[in-house]
This record gives C-alpha cells, sequence and structure tokens, in this order.
C-alpha cells in the first residue's frame, strides 16, 4: 500500500513542472522531478538515497552543500509544514557547484494513520514567492551559515572562514590577494580573533600550499629556544628534495614580543636568503607601535609591512557571533555525543551581551560546555558553564556607595543611566547595537541620552 502511494505521488509529481523533490522519514532524498534537475544540473541518480543533513564538514563537497541545503527543519519532522530561503546551489561543469539560486523551500510533511511523519515533499520557488510561515531562528541561522560557508567555498575553494561583518570579509578579501602573491605580511588582532586560522588559510590557497606550515610562538619560547628552532627548520629546508620537507610559511606569533638577538637573526638569514620561505607576523598590537616603544628593529618591522589584516574583537563583530554560534553547535552535533541543535532567545541574549574577553576560542568552549551540559535539542542559560556565568557577573558594574535618594524620580533617572552605561559599554560604545540591544530607536536612544545628560558631541541631534 505504502509502495502504491508513493509510485502515485511521484508519477504526480514527474508529470508537473513543479521544481520539487521527496524525502522519507529518514530525511534520504527518494525522488526528484525533472523540474529540479533542469534548475539546478543535479540529476536524479546522483541524488536519490543521499541524506538532507544540516551538519557540514570543513571539507564538504558540492554535493553535501546541496543536501544540507535541502534539509528539512525540526518542526517539518514533527508534522508542521514550514518554508525558509536558502541558496539552492547549482551544479556546474565537472560537478563542481559554482553557482547558486536564491529560492524559497517549502516543506510539507505526509503523516501515515499513526501521525508519523513518512514523507516530506520540498518545493522550490522563486525567493519572491510568498512563505507560508516564518521560520525559527535557528533554521534562519543554519540556512544563513550554509549560504555563507557556500559563497566562500565558491569564491574561495574555502568554507571554513564564518563571519558575514565587514571586517571578515574584508579580511577573507586580503587573504585572497594573498594567496595569490609571496609578500610578508602582519596579521592583528587579539588573541583568540582567528589570526592563526586566517594565516594557515592563506597558506593552503596560495601557491606554495604543498609545502610545511610551521609556528613559533615568541611569548612562550626563549631566545634560544627559538633560534635553535629557527637553525633546525632551515637546515631542513635546505636538506628536503620534496615540497612537504620544506617551509613554506613560517608564522611568528605575538611577534611584537620577538627577542631582539632573534629579530637579528631572521634579517640576517632568512630575509636574506628566502628560499620561498614567507614570513607572517601575528601580534594584538600593530609591529609600528613596538618599534616606537623599543621593542621591535626598524628593519624587522618592514619585513611584514606590504599588508596588513585586521581582525577586531569578537564583540565588535556582532553580525559574527551567531553564526559562529550556530557553526559551533553543528560541529558539535558532527564530533560529541549532544541533543543540540539550537538555542532559545535567553541563551542568544546572554551570547550578545557577553564583551568575550577570549574571542572565538572563549565563544567555541562555551559552545561546546553548553552542549555537553545540554539534555535538550535547545540550549537553554542553565546549559552555559560557570566560568561563563562567573565571567558574565565580573562584567557588571559594581555596587557604588551614594546618598540618600530624595525622590523616585532621581531614583528612576539613576536606574536608567546605570542601564544604559552598562548596555553602551558591553557595544563598545555603538549606539546603534545599543538601541537594538534595549528595543528602542536610535533618535528615542539620543533623546534618553540628552535628557540624562549622558550625550557626546559627536551624537546626531
Amino acid at each position: 500500500m505504502a509502495r502504491r502511494k508513493r509510485n502515485l505521488l511521484d508519477s504526480t509529481l514527474v508529470q508537473s513542472d513543479a521544481v520539487a523533490c521527496v524525502l522519507d522519514a529518514e530525511r534520504r532524498i527518494r525522488f526528484v522531478t525533472p523540474g529540479l534537475t533542469e534548475q539546478t544540473g543535479w540529476e536524479a541518480d546522483q541524488l536519490e538515497g543521499l541524506l538532507c543533513s544540516p551538519l557540514l564538514s570543513d571539507t564538504a563537497d558540492s554535493v553535501e552543500f546541496f543536501t544540507a541545503a535541502l534539509a528539512p527543519p525540526a518542526c517539518v519532522m514533527e508534522g508542521t509544514p514550514c518554508s525558509i530561503d536558502v541558496v539552492l546551489p547549482r551544479r556546474g561543469r565537472g560537478g563542481e557547484s559554482l553557482t547558486g539560486s536564491q529560492v524559497t523551500l517549502t516543506y510539507m510533511p505526509l503523516t501515515d494513520e499513526d501521525c508519523s511523519v513518512n514523507r516530506i515533499i520540498v518545493l522550490a520557488r522563486r525567493e519572491n514567492a510568498p512563505a507560508a510561515s516564518a521560520p525559527p531562528m535557528t533554521q534562519r541561522l543554519h540556512a544563513e551559515l550554509t549560504t555563507l560557508r557556500l559563497e566562500f567555498r565558491r569564491r574561495y575553494s574555502d568554507g571554513s572562514w564564518i563571519g558575514d561583518s565587514a571586517a571578515s570579509r574584508l579580511a577573507l578579501n586580503q587573504g585572497q590577494m594573498l594567496s595569490t602573491s609571496e609578500c610578508d605580511f602582519e596579521i592583528i588582532g587579539p588573541s583568540g580573533s582567528g589570526r592563526r586560522h586566517l594565516a594557515g588559510l592563506i597558506h593552503t590557497l596560495g601557491m606554495n600550499r604543498d609545502t610545511s606550515f610551521v609556528i613559533l610562538e615568541c611569548r612562550l619560547l626563549t631566545a634560544p629556544q627559538l633560534l635553535d628552532a629557527l637553525r633546525q627548520l632551515r637546515q631542513a629546508s635546505a636538506d628536503a628534495t620534496a615540497a612537504p620537507g620544506r617551509v613554506g610559511t613560517l608564522v611568528l606569533m605575538e611577534a611584537d614580543q620577538c627577542p631582539r638577538e632573534v629579530q637579528e637573526w631572521i634579517l640576517k638569514h632568512i630575509s636574506e636568503e628566502r628560499r620561498g620561505v614567507r614570513l607572517v607576523a601575528l601580534a594584538e598590537q600593530p609591529l609600528e607601535e613596538a618599534e616606537q616603544a623599543g621593542w621591535v628593529l626598524h628593519g624587522f618591522r618592514m619585513l611584514f609591512s606590504a599588508v596588513r589584516i585586521t581582525l577586531p574583537p569578537l564583540h565588535h563583530r556582532s553580525e559574527d557571533l551567531l553564526l559562529l554560534a550556530q557553526y559551533f553547535i553543528e560541529d558539535n552535533q558532527r564530533t560529541q555525543d549532544t541533543s543540540a541543535e539550537s538555542m532559545s532567545d535567553e541563551f542568544v541574549q546572554k551570547l550578545q551581551f557577553y564583551r568575550w574577553p577570549g574571542n572565538i576560542r572563549e565563544l567555541r568552549q562555551v559552545i561546546s560546555e553548553a552542549c555537553q551540559n545540554s539534555f535538550s535539542s535547545v540550549l537553554e542559560p542553565d546549559d552555559l558553564p560557570f566560568s561563563f556565568r562567573a565571567g558574565m557577573q565580573s562584567q557588571q558594574l559594581p555596587d557604588l556607595p551614594s546618598p540618600a535618594v530624595t525622590s523616585l524620580e532621581e531614583l528612576l533617572r539613576r536606574f536608567e543611566r546605570d542601564v544604559l552605561t552598562q548596555t553602551l559599554e558591553a557595544c563598545s560604545g555603538n549606539k546603534a547595537e545599543a538601541a537594538r540591544r534595549l528595543g528602542m530607536t536610535r533618535p528615542r536612544l539620543y533623546r534618553r541620552l540628552r535628557s540624562l545628560g549622558m550625550e557626546d558631541d559627536d551624537d546626531e541631534s
């Protein structure tokens, strides 16, 4: 009976012009219409039987991006229809997905006599088609994350860099430019902001990708240890007969703290001999500031002066925060035994109000521990680790002694000033972001600041 129903459904769809496919209860593709093949370039025999999972690895190929885009939200698996906007990858020549089209996917679950979902019809329509219902936040984040990774994979041959802020996109564009050259460069940003990952990505995309990528910790190693490591690397590169044995990229972590004798050795040997070695400096402050303070030699600083990439702290990249959090949740689903799939609104609010002194590295750790603490599919504030809650508490303004309050109006003014001060500090003075978090318009925020005597000279009128 089930077989006859499926054949009837398939025969009905194949005779229509619908751009659609049918998934089973395990989210595997069971049928693909000719319309979907015509629009996307994917043949039925390439897709049927594949699992539509939202989880993507860093090495995912083009067909995995396609099936991830089709993955149904959790509410659909429970029998609730849903529509979401996604970028549906199109199969290019040689099987690689080179382009994508913005579409609205409508999921229509079909149930059996026990009210269990046994089939899901997925209809694709152009992005301006009306949506049946608003998707949950997690599904929107997943769709944005998949779209972003698809775009970066298409443009940069890599989908492991996550970030949609202007600073993240600028850094990746600079990285693409550097991948086609061999000049030295510096990446400036706080620890945990993604400096090491970006340096490794530039090496992987570059002309010397087959050579070794070596990192030296200037802050942790002594001058003799650094010199000994440099001599060994120099000798190993000279003796190597194959590319993997040669040093292609040498990264100096916290280069502004590199000992003076090590700087002199690099200037004398590596910078003069070269032999195809690219030098990369990672530091929290620009090297010119370290030079002015007397810590860095002028010649050493000039080695890296061609290109500077700046990665701001995570709390200055609000567009990246939730995308990264969702990415880490999905990464934990792949690598850990966790039931967590999404974040509650209260959980998201906690993340947004935190300053993240450890940046992306701390966010990864917090999400990983929260996933381990959770027994539900939705992360809640109670799942946050103790270290996060302690850090959140330490960022609160201390209670200061104040004179006796003379009126209720004065008490309310002081309370409002405290709330505005804390929010502005959490947003690093960004008033547009503060207004968004407080649920008010920017003009209204400016008026309140003015009435409380907190207005700056450059505030809008």
